[in-house]
């Protein structure tokens, strides 16, 4: 499993976790969603990922509510995986496992136990319930620090200067001081904080809101934007930017995406990549669009240099393909001995090269 013990970390909302993880997850790992203030296990069997904070749907049932009764009916060669999450330190005692098997885990403080069965025995990994990367302070930039005012630290708000090409802020041991960072410990440099404004300008019928989940909310007439945890969203298309600098359009069933990882941009279809304009190993642009059929794929690439029609079967392998360059054409002609139809061109039985007709 990937992440601590299959936890892959604190992200807010689905959505920012399948711009770290698009393929999806593996049996046993989990997330704390920031969001919906819930954990969200992987469901191996429906493929997608459940919110343990509501019922769970069938046939899915990997979340564990009391282990004194909790009795999977996991079999033989058949791997499965649950998650308990534990709230206090101590012993938690799984008495009711396959055949009367039990299980102790032991946890230092509160957290979150998974429990794997491989298919022949039962395996335990402990996470620490810490929700640290989740709980932030609020950030009150004031601008250039000025020894007239008085900056504060109190219910979870903080007061940010501009000192000497420096951001500072009050500690949290400080309640208040009107000493400058220079001249006092009451202040901490922040490492991570750009301030683009210190004053906002809003046209007539925009609102501007800041929850209590840190999300900023600008709203202007039907469309609404949401900025959060480093990440830009709006709400009626879907269309949604990612901390990696991924940017993600929806349009009905299809996305589009424009990625710095992926090096390009990326349309998705409802199940596959149906075109990807990028760039090869030898950084020179290219274009595939691909299409898939019950046998295979059909997939054409695009360079400067040469275009490639090819045909793959279920795994991905290459079938046949046919190449065209400014030095000529390559391919591979049909066999009599392949389903024609009419106007194909053929190789017969004794070599010669025909067309189907009739």
């Amino acid at each position: 499993m990937r992440g601590q013990n299959g936890c892959l970390g604190f992200f807010y909302g689905l959505d920012a976790l399948l711009s770290a993880y698009p393929e999806g997850g593996l049996a046993g790992e989990f997330f704390i969603n920031g969001k919906t203030q819930s954990i969200w296990v992987w469901d191996s069997t429906g493929r997608s990922w459940y919110d343990t904070n509501h019922a769970a749907p069938a046939p899915f049932f990997g979340v564990v509510t009391d282990p004194a009764t909790f009795s999977p009916a996991v079999e033989s060669g058949q791997p499965a995986s649950f998650v308990y999450v534990a709230g206090y330190a101590g012993s938690h005692l799984f008495p009711a496992l396959k055949e009367g098997s039990s299980l102790t885990v032991v946890t230092d403080s509160a957290a979150i136990i998974t429990l794997v069965w491989d298919g022949s025995v039962w395996r335990d990994y402990v996470t620490p319930l810490t929700f640290d990367d989740a709980i932030r302070p609020i950030y009150m930039y004031r601008g250039q620090w000025n020894g007239d005012a008085t900056y504060t630290c109190a219910n979870g708000v903080v007061d940010v200067v501009y000192f000497m090409g420096r951001y500072y802020r009050v500690k949290d041991s400080v309640g208040s001081t009107s000493l400058s960072p220079g001249a006092s410990s009451n202040w901490e440099e922040v490492a991570h904080f750009y301030a683009v404004a210190d004053r906002l300008e809003m046209l007539p019928d925009q609102l501007m809101v800041l929850d209590q989940q840190q999300t900023i909310r600008t709203t202007s007439g039907n469309s609404s934007w949401e900025l959060c945890n480093g990440e830009i969203r709006h709400l009626e298309s879907g269309t949604f930017l990612s901390q990696s600098g991924e940017l993600r359009v929806s349009k009905e069933q299809c996305d589009i995406i424009i990625s710095p990882t992926m090096k390009g941009l990326v349309f998705w279809g409802p199940d596959e990549k149906n075109l990807v304009i990028d760039w090869d190993t030898d950084d020179n642009i290219r274009l595939t669009l691909s299409q898939s059929d019950d046998s295979g794929s059909h997939q054409i690439l695009v360079t400067p240099q040469q275009i490639t029609l090819s045909k793959l079967d279920s795994a991905g392998q290459v079938q046949s393909s046919t190449r065209i360059s400014p030095e000529g054409m390559s391919g591979k002609l049909k066999l009599w001995s392949d389903t024609l139809a009419e106007g194909d061109i053929y190789v017969d039985e004794n070599n010669f090269l025909k067309q189907k007709r009739g």
